[in-house]
């Protein structure tokens, strides 16, 4: 399965579009978000330009009001999945998967010590990251915002997860 993970995007509606575009173009079947939605229209905006991919997602650090989130999702003809507690899990090809946002780094990193998983997405730092830490593929696809560190940034970027091969790389958007 191809999974689009994206994370951080911070409402930047120009970019998000662009990014979906990058996605489909690829072909995925499900998409992942790792938090920092920011606002009720952006989760909107994602249920409304996914086409027929599923989305699922937790919530991030960043989020403006989790509860106007909730009530305006639930409204939607194509409500995102989102995690019930701060980590979703999910399940593709015979590949344990978490997502999670990462601002508590002690969380993060036992997620991908626990070896419960074969993958761990996450966002928060708006860096990229794709490498294989003690066998667990940790992804992080960066940010869609332009701004990383209190800085504004050239790329934005996204991943493509393959769970046949547990490999992914990050795209430029």
């Amino acid at each position: 399965m191809r999974i689009g993970v994206i994370s951080d995007t911070h409402d930047n509606l120009k970019s998000m579009q662009t990014a979906l575009k990058v996605l489909m173009e690829h072909d995925v079947e499900l998409i992942v978000h790792c938090g920092d939605w920011v606002a009720p229209f952006a989760v909107e905006f994602f249920s409304k330009h996914s086409g027929d991919v599923p989305v699922k997602g937790v919530f991030g650090n960043n989020e403006g009001d989790t509860k106007s989130i909730v009530v305006r999702n639930a409204k939607l003809a194509k409500p995102i999945e989102f995690a019930e507690r701060k980590v979703l899990e999910l399940e593709a090809d015979g590949k344990h998967i978490a997502a999670y946002h990462g601002e508590d780094l002690p969380t993060l990193d036992a997620l991908i010590r626990s070896q419960k998983y074969q993958a761990v997405f996450t966002g928060h730092t708006h860096q990229p990251r794709n490498e294989l830490v003690d066998g667990v593929l940790v992804l992080n696809p960066g940010t869609t915002c332009f701004a990383s560190e209190g800085e504004i940034i050239d790329v934005a970027t996204v991943a493509i997860y393959d769970s046949a091969t547990n490999t992914a790389q990050i795209l430029e958007v």
